[in-house]
């Protein structure tokens, strides 16, 4: 009996180590917010304040909603990303919140269009002329429960934030109590899943005849 339930308290142990170990930042996580900064964002889909706390946590406010929660840092560049992630359970009390925060790097502006191209129907990204993207779609299931999918990118042109994008809305993006990185290079990490190119330039100004939407 004592054997059992010693055997119970370290698996609990062990399993609380273990997620507290996941939202911690590890050592090349590619995170677009410092502890301290907020981001205030608006696209067609609505506006949500984003703050980053210590680490991976984050908080999310809109309007009669919000949430704090720790994100992941990803141990693999999925699509491009090698940041924070959120899956989201499937039971939570105000709905799911699926979250995606990290550096996409490019070698030209025209492949960074493309890349927001995709998805763009779902999410109808806002971005700024020096690079940062807002993307956010809301769902509605079957029991009312909203699902909400917030994407927040720094977008890097060979290392660097990009002065000048086609489409750029620099009012749709406020960020507060500091800035992004001027430079980033890509960390040699293992890729999950490759980048996704659309065959066109995303443009926020025409609605896209067709997007893929990738998984989360």
């Amino acid at each position: 009996m004592i054997r059992n339930i010693t055997a119970i308290l370290i698996t609990l142990l062990v399993s609380s180590c273990s997620s507290q170990d996941d939202s911690k930042l590890l050592s090349y996580t590619e995170v677009v917010l410092m502890p301290g900064m907020s981001v205030i964002a608006s696209n067609a889909n609505g506006s949500i304040k984003i703050t980053a706390g210590e680490e991976t946590k984050r908080t999310f406010e809109a309007g009669e909603w919000k949430k704090e929660t720790n994100l992941i840092p990803r141990k693999q560049r999925w699509y491009g990303s090698l940041g924070l992630y959120d899956p989201a359970p499937s039971n939570v009390p105000y709905g799911r919140l699926l979250v995606d925060e990290g550096r996409l790097h490019f070698s030209s502006i025209n492949e960074a269009l493309r890349y927001l191209y995709v998805g763009s129907t779902f999410y109808k990204p806002v971005y700024t002329n020096d690079g940062l993207v807002f993307g956010f779609d809301v769902k509605r299931m079957g029991n009312n429960e909203p699902t909400r999918s917030v994407k927040l990118w720094q977008i890097y042109i060979n290392g660097k934030k990009p002065k000048i994008i086609t489409g750029a809305k620099d009012n749709s993006i406020k960020i507060i109590g500091g800035e992004t990185p001027k430079t980033s290079e890509p960390y040699p990490a293992p890729v999950g899943y490759e980048m996704i190119l659309g065959e066109i330039e995303y443009n926020p100004n025409k609605s896209p005849n067709k997007a893929i939407k990738t998984d989360d």
